[in-house]
């Protein structure tokens, strides 16, 4: 494990990987659910970072938990337990960040780390909605979560 989280450490560099256990232990834990063991935390912040990553990751054989801001409910985003049958890997890609609007701000594409409240920000701006709101908007949810989840409900806007 050694040689991945130096293979880690050159892509993004030494501050944007945590190894000890009180470091991780924040991004270990979910938001309402979920606790478990991680070898490592890795904050990439460009697309290629997270892609070279997560190739480091994928060689080695890793559990790989993708983590945005940590505002599920599911514990979907934290890992749970400590019996992986391999190494587990969290990366955070909470500092991925950029939103680009499109066709006038019928599109936006997203960077993973992009938040729901910037989202909103942006298209208030030219007088849109979000597809859906939720309490987590104003807390840091991000974009991809609540894509990736499906997360809205009946405040989906379709």
């Amino acid at each position: 494990m050694a040689e991945i989280v130096e293979a880690f450490k050159n892509i993004v560099g030494e501050a944007n990987v945590l190894t000890k256990e009180m470091d991780t232990a924040y991004y270990r834990s979910g938001f309402r659910c979920g606790f478990g063991g991680a070898k490592a935390v890795v904050f990439p912040s460009t697309l290629v970072e997270q892609w070279k990553v997560l190739q480091v990751a994928v060689d080695a054989g890793c559990a790989i938990i993708m983590q945005a801001a940590k505002t599920g409910l599911t514990g979907g985003s934290s890992p749970s337990g400590f019996d992986y049958d391999r190494d587990v890997v969290i990366i955070n890609v909470s500092r991925l960040r950029g939103l680009h609007l499109l066709r006038e701000g019928a599109q936006a594409l997203a960077f993973p780390g992009t938040t729901l409240f910037e989202l909103t920000q942006e298209l208030k701006k030219i007088d849109r909605v979000p597809h859906s709101v939720l309490g987590s908007t104003t807390i840091g949810a991000t974009v991809i979560g609540g894509v990736a989840n499906n997360a809205g409900g009946a405040l989906c806007k379709r």
